[in-house]
């Protein structure tokens, strides 16, 4: 925990770790790095949390989906538990909201939280005050898969003297989501007057621009080719302003999947191998916190199939490149 009044006060924010999702659009080819396709992302989920319990943080933020409405398995429940536990172990608050996929779930309810930890529930907002932190969390979990109440609506008044940060699962207006789910007017969000929105459910990092300061962390890990970049959490800063009594307040993303998807596009077959050996200088190999990583390369509808082997042969040995999807190649 921070013990300086100077120092910023970091908070993480988390979303979408569909904990138990598998990995998709991984091939199998001579030299291809290993990756199992169910393990990666439960060691995403355990160097997210190694990331957030050995880096000097505060507090922990989650916006829903913590489970995936596929996976609701033994397994599943015991990673969650372990990564609520060792949070309380290191002295982190946490709180958490439910996302669409954790109300198709009975996890959640099988639980045993820990003292540091809040849940919040689905019947009305609820808010947690950190005195010491001087920050108020203001937060309401999905209750059903299809929500369409506008939950933020309902949300209470900036708490006086405090930050306040609003946690929820929300599509906003639905530009970044196939699924609807407690879609909020952005002028809802400005109209509370929070310092923050701590939101979940679009899987791409993301500031959407609403009128309030509000962000998207993305998921902590990528489920397959059309989730590129890298994957982890957002820190959030929180620290003296310039003299006016308000504290300033900054993020900053942090990548810790030891898994990335990226895309190769090469629609100009002439200029391929320099373009390649450019495109695969340009992406740090992940290091997933501990052990190594791997790069999934997917070729572009636009990109000739033939240059398939190419790639695979000027790649390095934690990469793997992959034909477009629905391609008929052998691999």
């Amino acid at each position: 925990m921070n013990a300086s009044a100077t120092a910023p006060i970091r908070v993480a924010h988390l979303a979408d770790l569909h904990i138990g999702s598998a990995l998709r659009g991984l091939a199998d080819y001579p030299g291809a790095p290993a990756i199992d396709r169910r393990e990666a992302p439960y060691e995403a989920l355990r160097a997210a949390v190694r990331r957030i319990v050995e880096g000097g943080y505060d507090a922990v933020l989650i916006a829903g989906d913590v489970f995936d409405r596929r996976h609701c398995d033994a397994r599943a429940l015991s990673a969650c538990q372990d990564a609520l536990g060792a949070f309380h172990e290191a002295g982190l608050r946490t709180v958490v909201v439910s996302g669409n996929h954790d109300a198709e779930t009975p996890l959640p309810h099988k639980l045993h939280l820990p003292p540091s930890v809040r849940w919040l529930g689905a019947d009305a907002p609820e808010s947690v005050n950190w005195p010491d932190l001087g920050i108020t969390v203001h937060g309401q979990s999905v209750a059903e898969p299809d929500e369409r109440r506008d939950l933020a609506a309902g949300f209470p008044p900036a708490t006086p003297g405090a930050v306040n940060i609003g946690l929820l699962h929300t599509s906003l207006h639905g530009a970044w989501s196939r699924r609807i789910c407690a879609p909020a007017d952005p002028r809802t969000l400005a109209r509370a007057g929070y310092d923050y929105w701590a939101l979940g459910h679009v899987h791409h990092r993301l500031v959407p621009g609403v009128g309030a300061f509000a962000a998207y962390p993305g998921n902590t890990h990528a489920r397959g080719p059309g989730e590129t970049g890298g994957r982890g959490f957002t820190e959030l800063l929180i620290g003296p302003g310039p003299g006016d009594g308000r504290r300033r307040i900054g993020i900053l993303p942090v990548d810790t999947a030891p898994v990335r998807y990226e895309t190769l596009h090469l629609p100009y077959p002439e200029t391929a191998e320099a373009d390649l050996r450019d495109r695969f200088a340009a992406v740090p190999e992940p290091s997933g916190g501990g052990g190594g990583g791997a790069i999934v390369w997917t070729l572009s509808a636009a990109t000739p199939p033939g240059l398939l082997h190419e790639a695979r042969t000027l790649a390095g040995p934690a990469a793997m490149v992959c034909p477009a999807e629905g391609a008929a190649v052998s691999c």
